[in-house]
């Protein structure tokens, strides 16, 4: 059986160096998901899934379950639907916990003001089937927010604990760009790279970005590599000329690329590779570099492959970073 103490949630952010928008606070009342449990009721309602809604006790059993039907393919983004007279109480709650922009949905966001009024739908928004039924008839508020890589479950268990019946929480998926791809994790690989922040990534992305470009990842007059670990991710802003990235020539390109771990459904862990900016313009190498005037590429094949490189050298390098081989 692995060692599960380092699921202990107050011991994790007691250690994160990450800067928080909101003072810290006591975590003695957070209590995190139990892997052993959250492994069993996974798979068993992920294998039942398409009945879990006409069976109230599945329904219970699956509440606390992570999986893709839940909203979590792209696990960092959560919402909670909670009682407008609980709402005081929740927010003094999480104070403190690896939330980044917790508040309430906003109704001019692309994708908050899906859940602005969950409620007043005809269908219940994504990774709320059957759970909001508790609060129909209330006075209910939603708030969106994403969590630091890593703790989307410990984060939404934590809320469905605190909340009862008062409160409805769920992670969802979004996107833009390329599609968000993965590699697998071990759980002693996802801790070592949660619980250093992402900072052990910083140098595979770097050393990948050298090794696939042929040049020094540094920022100058005639191109951009900037790599910084931040909130729990390396992120990586790219602009290359000359098809540095993709290979077409007489273009420069642009690309933003973030690596973190993820905890997708029950005891399986991932890194993600999210590149939410895919683009080109045509313009010569030798001009100054172009900060306008980029077509967007998504779902490219080019970048697609550039970025399928960088994985596979930053999995090669694994091992060396987390101190296990998989």
């Amino acid at each position: 059986m692995p060692d599960r103490s380092g699921f202990r949630l107050a011991a994790l952010i007691a250690a994160m160096a990450c800067p928080a928008p909101i003072a810290a606070q006591s975590l003695e009342d957070v209590v995190p998901f139990d892997p052993g449990s959250m492994a069993e009721t996974g798979r068993f309602c992920e294998a039942n899934w398409a009945d879990v809604y006409d069976d109230p006790t599945l329904k219970r059993m699956c509440h606390n379950v992570f999986i893709c039907g839940d909203g979590g393919c792209l696990p960092e983004y959560i919402v909670a639907v909670v009682a407008r007279e609980r709402e005081e109480e929740m927010r003094a709650a999480v104070a403190g916990l690896p939330l980044d922009g917790f508040a309430p949905c906003d109704p001019g966001d692309p994708w908050q003001q899906y859940y602005v009024a969950p409620l007043e739908q005809e269908f219940e928004p994504m990774g709320f089937l059957g759970f909001l039924e508790p609060l129909r008839g209330r006075d209910v508020i939603a708030y969106c927010g994403k969590t630091f890589p890593g703790f989307e479950a410990d984060m939404v268990a934590t809320l469905r604990k605190f909340g009862g019946d008062d409160l409805a929480a769920s992670r969802i998926g979004a996107g833009a760009g390329s599609p968000p791809a993965q590699i697998p994790l071990t759980q002693t690989q996802f801790l070592a790279i949660r619980d250093g922040h992402a900072l052990p990534l910083r140098a595979p992305v770097v050393a990948a970005l050298e090794a696939l470009t042929g040049v020094r990842c540094e920022t100058t007059a005639a191109l951009t590599c900037a790599v910084i670990a931040e909130r729990g991710k390396v992120k990586a802003q790219l602009l290359f000329p000359d098809g540095a990235l993709t290979g077409r020539a007489g273009h420069w390109e642009m690309a933003h690329l973030e690596v973190y771990p993820a905890n997708p459904m029950a005891d399986y862990f991932e890194l993600e590779f999210d590149m939410p900016i895919t683009s080109i313009r045509r313009w010569p190498a030798d001009r100054e570099k172009p900060s306008e005037g980029f077509q967007a590429l998504d779902w490219d094949d080019g970048f697609e492959s550039f970025r399928q490189n960088v994985m596979a050298r930053v999995t090669d390098a694994l091992e060396t970073v987390t101190g296990d081989p998989g």
